[in-house]
């Protein structure tokens, strides 16, 4: 395998992965968990996940793929409501459908190639411009970066002490 393939191949494992482990955690929440704020300035579980769907659409699906960013990036962050556990991983599923098409297009020369993130102008963020290597990276550690934090709560708001993802962190 070239290290290009290795590159897109790890990336995208690493982003099922953590798919893979939001499932499991929202599997577990009530939908009133579900949109649950531990503190009035603190997210939800439902707004984690519209704001890892929105940033890997934004990041893989429209800089990188071409497509028009179609991201309220505010927005996944008031929301108080209004999503389903069904809905939200439907979406989920979708931009990761839309992005595996975009990221199994790409080739080694690719890697390199310098693409830009926008973000409209009342957002409060600033665009910039990377290597598809590098945003590809980014979005996976970004995406992981949430999905502790999802499967975190999800654990903290269980009556039991299960252990969602099987894993032991004590004796």
């Amino acid at each position: 395998m070239s290290d290009a393939n290795e590159v897109l191949t790890e990336c995208m494992r690493r982003l099922d992965q953590s798919l893979g482990y939001v499932e499991t955690a929202l599997g577990r929440l009530t939908e009133v968990q579900l949109w649950l704020r531990p503190r009035p300035k603190m997210n939800a579980v439902g707004n984690l996940c519209l704001h890892i769907a929105g940033s890997e659409h934004q990041h893989l699906v429209s800089a990188i793929g071409g497509l028009p960013t179609l991201r309220d990036r505010r927005g996944e962050l008031l929301q108080s409501g209004g999503y389903s556990k069904e809905e939200l991983l439907a979406l989920l599923r979708k931009v990761r459908q839309e992005s595996r098409s975009v990221v199994l297009k790409l080739t080694a020369g690719d890697l390199e190639r310098i693409v830009t993130v926008t973000y409209p102008e009342d957002s409060g963020m600033e665009g910039y411009s990377w290597s598809i290597q590098k945003i590809l990276i980014g979005a996976a550690e970004h995406y992981a970066y949430h999905t502790g934090q999802i499967v975190y709560a999800s654990r903290w708001l269980q009556d039991e002490d299960e252990h969602l993802l099987a894993w032991k962190h004590y004796t």
